[in-house]
């Protein structure tokens, strides 16, 4: 009977503990404080060791698929209806800029808030998805994606897109990259879909 009662407790005080380990990394992580310099040496790691990353082959001018990307994302990620833009604090004056924030508008009126941090058309663009600032519950403490669009032929674009990002537990860090390689792959593999058939159209 002590055997039992000796080999429970032990139970028990394992499962204690990792649960207070599990609430301990959550903590450290989700706290982590994001500063300006982080966010530059962030981006610049997308560059060199990203997370993600993926390339795609798209029919269609550079231009036009900037411009898709950049201001119609609602229409191919999944579960999105709208998207706002606030120019306030773009370095271009009430258009889109280093500084403009974007607002993705989710079915369930959450939202994803990101922030412009390179705006080059029709070759680059970068933002920094504000999880502290977004109402959407996901796994991250911040993402940043940067993408790079190279004209191939007048009317071919190779559209390279590399993604850093923090898990709020890295106990959790496999299955979360793995969801989002998954959504990565499907919501510009939609995208791809709608701009060459857009494009289409427009001949």
């Amino acid at each position: 009977m002590r055997l039992i009662n000796a080999n429970a407790n032990s139970f028990n005080l394992r499962r204690l503990l990792l649960g207070f380990f599990i609430l301990c990394q959550v903590a450290t992580v989700a706290g982590q404080e994001i500063t300006e310099s982080f966010i530059v040496d962030e981006l610049a790691r997308t560059q060199s060791d990203p997370d993600s990353e993926i390339s795609l082959a798209i029919h269609a001018p550079r231009d036009f698929v900037f411009d898709f990307l950049t201001r119609r994302v609602h229409e191919y990620v999944s579960d999105a209806r709208a998207v706002e833009f606030d120019h306030d604090s773009s370095v271009q004056a009430n258009q889109l800029g280093v500084g403009s924030e974007r607002r993705i508008i989710m079915a369930s009126d959450e939202f994803l808030l990101q922030r412009f941090l390179v705006v080059e058309p029709p070759s680059s663009f970068a933002y920094f998805v504000d999880m502290g600032r977004s109402t959407l519950s996901a796994p991250l403490v911040y993402s940043i994606s940067r993408y790079q669009l190279t004209e191939t032929t007048p009317e071919t674009t190779q559209l390279d897109i590399a993604v850093v990002y923090q898990s709020s537990t890295r106990l959790l860090a496999f299955l979360v990259r793995r969801g989002f390689n998954s959504v990565l792959e499907r919501d510009f593999a939609a995208a791809v879909a709608i701009i060459e058939a857009e494009y289409l159209a427009t001949q």
